[in-house]
């Protein structure tokens, strides 16, 4: 997965699970049109899991939102609310959650939870 990034870096770990925050910006970091900020881990078994990610895919909703993965099952993980401008803010605002998105995922899914 680390290919589909322009950008990585270790958000911290917990419970033994290393947090990794991944950025991607088309076409490029200094010119973006759409771009994707993925807080994720990696199993044993190389499967990455998805535990937040923010990016400016519109929808009927808006734009720049984020994806809740660490929500309970069946719950709504779309949030349109998010006070976050572009990319670099999307990454710091996933470096400075990281913990509480980690924690309320592990807690929700598992370390082998089902999405991602």
């Amino acid at each position: 997965m680390t290919a589909e990034f322009d950008y990585l870096h270790e958000a911290g770990k917990m419970r033994g699970i290393v947090f990794q925050v991944g950025v991607r910006a088309d076409p490029t970091l200094d010119n973006v049109d759409s771009f994707a900020a993925i807080l994720f881990f990696q199993k044993a078994d190389g499967t990455v899991v998805e535990v937040a990610k923010i990016d400016n895919t519109e929808h009927d909703d808006g734009e720049i939102h984020i994806d809740r993965y660490y929500r309970e099952q069946d719950a709504d993980d779309k949030d349109f609310t998010i006070d976050v401008d572009g990319v670099w803010e999307a990454d710091k605002h996933l470096e400075d959650n990281w913990q509480h998105f980690g924690r309320t995922y592990l807690e929700n899914h598992g370390k082998e939870g089902n999405r991602g």
